[in-house]
């Protein structure tokens, strides 16, 4: 039997490869501290998961409007015209089954076989396989932590050719946590002025996950004229503690939800109807317990910072958003293990870390950045403690 060639273009999720090694070790007793995930290690709020109880006894049930449930599309335009600036209505929503489904039916809308996305190396493990699914081209700008590893105006004008059909943006980013200031948005808009036929997706799914004074802006409110071009993804899964629950949505254009719509009805139907419910509650109820979150995740930031600073040979780029730290360990690459072998990657770093300190890290290389590795810091201040000593001990033994 033969295979569609396209299944043989999308690779698996390193992310994921990596915390199923994890569980799988814990599964059998072993003692792994996780840096690997990427969600909140918060449960969902109580008054959130009280309203998905609610809808399952009250027997919400059914299928619902594929593109959601109007409540939920009107809670989630006024959400976003609060969060961006730029006046949505309900019929420019388009709810999904999690965010990552939003960027699918968004980039399955818009470019045509041999289109080409640009985005930002390092990037989301799962942007250039949509991309490839799409039949589209991923186009990668290579970023700098010396340029906050963000695409910059010059490298944007230089990759645009007539074949570009979308730029891809994701602030705050995984997995670097950087985030693009209102004056780099400007400039990036200003470039894409002069190309009026290239899409822009805005990933802004950490915006609310930002520290100290840096502020999100999103490239939608730079103007009318951009904001009916670009296609702004979000969702409850970071900001309220609700990965499981998959929803997330996109906010665009009328006529882009519709087309974008059309897929989805003959894809997955529509989203949980219990997850709605939920979702619709978390975004019309008072968030007090977010300031609580942020302020947790900026102090183990800073505690992660503070103890890396004592381990040799790694070092971290400070994020401003979102929970990772993206670390240079190029100072291992050729370092010899006790049992003999030698650390050629950052995935035999990741590798190590797991077998010898029993610390779960993701490799840079699954987000197209070599001679990285990924932590995630939603987890407790105990294990990022104990998991930096560890770290620490396990690379005191490489020669």
């Amino acid at each position: 039997m033969e295979f569609a060639e396209r299944t043989s273009r999308i690779s698996d999720s390193p992310t994921l490869a990596i915390a199923a090694k994890a569980k799988a070790l814990k599964a059998q007793g072993v003692d792994v501290i996780s840096f690997s995930a990427g969600q909140p290690d918060f449960p969902t709020p109580g008054h959130i998961k009280a309203a998905g109880i609610e809808a399952i006894n009250a027997n919400k049930t059914g299928y619902t409007a594929s593109s959601g449930t109007p409540a939920l599309r009107k809670a989630a335009a006024r959400w976003m015209s609060e969060q961006t600036g730029v006046q949505y209505e309900p019929s420019q929503i388009l709810i999904s089954a999690g965010a990552k489904f939003a960027i699918a039916v968004a980039i399955l809308s818009t470019v045509d076989p041999g289109g080409e996305v640009i985005f930002t190396a390092p990037y989301w493990v799962s942007y250039p396989e949509i991309v490839k699914i799409a039949d589209g081209v991923p186009v990668i700008a290579l970023t700098s932590k010396e340029d906050g590893f963000k695409i910059t105006p010059n490298q944007l004008e230089a990759l645009i050719t007539p074949r570009t059909k979308m730029l891809l943006l994701n602030s705050p980013s995984n997995p670097t946590g950087a985030v693009y200031t209102e004056t780099e948005i400007r400039v990036l808009a200003k470039v894409l002025e002069a190309h009026p036929n290239v899409w822009i997706l805005s990933d802004e799914i950490y915006s609310r996950l930002i520290y100290g004074d840096m502020k999100h802006f999103s490239i939608a409110a730079v103007s009318p004229e951009m904001a009916a071009r670009t296609i702004v993804i979000n969702g409850v899964s970071k900001t309220y503690a609700m990965t499981g629950w998959r929803i997330g949505w996109l906010a665009a254009s009328k006529e882009l939800v519709e087309k974008a719509g059309k897929i989805q009805s003959h894809t997955t139907s529509c989203p949980s109807s219990i997850s709605q419910e939920a979702a619709e509650k978390a975004l019309t109820a008072p968030d007090d317990f977010l300031n609580e979150m942020r302020e947790a995740y900026s102090r183990r930031r800073e505690l992660f910072l503070e103890l890396l600073d004592d381990v040799e040979g790694i070092e971290p780029f400070i994020p401003d958003g979102a929970f990772y730290l993206f670390c240079n360990i190029r100072f291992y690459l050729g370092k010899e293990c006790p049992d003999g072998t030698t650390i050629r990657s950052c995935l035999d770093f990741s590798n190590y870390l797991l077998d010898e300190a029993r610390v779960a890290a993701v490799p840079g290389g699954a987000f197209g950045m070599a001679g990285y590795v990924r932590f995630s810091y939603a987890t407790s201040d105990e294990d990022i403690k104990r998991g930096v000593e560890r770290i620490k001990n396990a690379l005191a033994k490489l020669k």
